[in-house]
């Protein structure tokens, strides 16, 4: 079994840097070894700032959870939420994807609603999505919407358990924090999970991922009137509501095959196999580089000037 040494920047909170996603998927076929000489440095925009990465001379994977795009100078390798641009070193991986898919992609069955006894919540801490807002306050004025979280609450307190607070509400806020195609975090998956309709915006592209009919779909600030009066039709009609709340999360309950643990070990196999003829982005000098462009830029003018001279 072929030994990859491997780094992990903090990827987010709490992130087990031994014991993770990555490195129970790679252990499947390959000896992992936690190193700080390694091969492959995983890191996300979180070092932008710290500059963190400048001390890994190796190969290094951005890891792009959040919506900011790679910044190909500094990584080999991208794995984010990005529709691909038909780059092999690309891996559209979005967050959510990282879930138990096959948690979600469970056949309903129900034919009550007596498990939701509240309308409506949301779980926010960032206050710096004006959609997000803005719908909060706008449903509020058809019933209250309990938020449990740090900003807006008005439930007396910060919830310690997001998912055994939730599972409980007929209907979920799950605005993404930004707007981007092919973004999508735990935000609309969190919903289904308990078995709560997410009320989702954020990802204009959401269908090419997930069945639009199991949840409330916001495309933009000028739907905010329809998608309230969805709201209003569903939570006065518990046939309606059980309808959507039976839909499945994919497609005729195919999760898409790009998600799938063996996609990313595809993936892992290319990274690998590939980074054995390619030098690490991190060891090109980048004044040489750019030296060489100035060079051949001067060169092409200097003869364009001479076909007029």
């Amino acid at each position: 079994m072929q030994t990859i040494k491997v780094k992990f920047d903090t990827l987010y909170k709490g992130f087990n840097t031994t014991d993770n996603f990555f490195t129970r998927l790679l252990s499947v076929k390959y000896n992992v070894e936690i190193s700080d000489d390694p091969d492959f440095y995983f890191f996300t925009h979180r070092v932008y700032g710290s500059k963190n990465y400048l001390k890994y001379r190796c190969h290094r994977i951005f890891w792009g959870g959040e919506n900011i795009r790679a910044d190909w100078n500094i990584c080999d390798y991208v794995l984010d939420s990005d529709f691909y641009q038909n780059n092999p070193r690309q891996k559209r991986m979005p967050l959510w994807a990282y879930w138990g898919l096959e948690r979600i992609n469970q056949r309903k069955t129900f034919d009550s609603i007596d498990d939701k006894k509240k309308f409506c919540c949301m779980v926010v801490s960032n206050p710096k999505c004006k959609e997000r807002n803005e719908f909060f306050h706008q449903l509020s004025k058809y019933k209250k919407v309990d938020s449990g979280g740090k900003f807006l609450n008005n439930i007396g307190f910060p919830v310690e358990n997001k998912m055994e607070f939730i599972k409980d509400y007929k209907f979920v806020i799950a605005f993404e924090n930004s707007s981007y195609p092919g973004y999508t975090t735990e935000k609309l998956i969190e919903p289904l999970f308990t078995n709560s309709i997410p009320i989702y915006w954020g990802n204009p592209e959401i269908g090419k991922d997930f069945n639009t009919n199991c949840f409330v779909n916001i495309k933009g600030v000028s739907q905010f009137s329809h998608a309230i009066n969805k709201i209003i039709e569903l939570d006065n009609d518990d046939e309606k509501y059980l309808a959507m709340r039976n839909e499945a999360s994919f497609v005729d309950y195919k999760i898409p095959v790009e998600f799938n643990d063996d996609s990313l070990r595809h993936f892992f196999d290319y990274v690998v196999e590939d980074s054995k003829s390619k030098r690490p982005v991190a060891t090109i000098p980048r004044k040489r580089i750019n030296h060489n462009i100035s060079v051949v830029k001067d060169k092409i003018l200097n003869k364009f000037k001479s076909l007029f001279s």
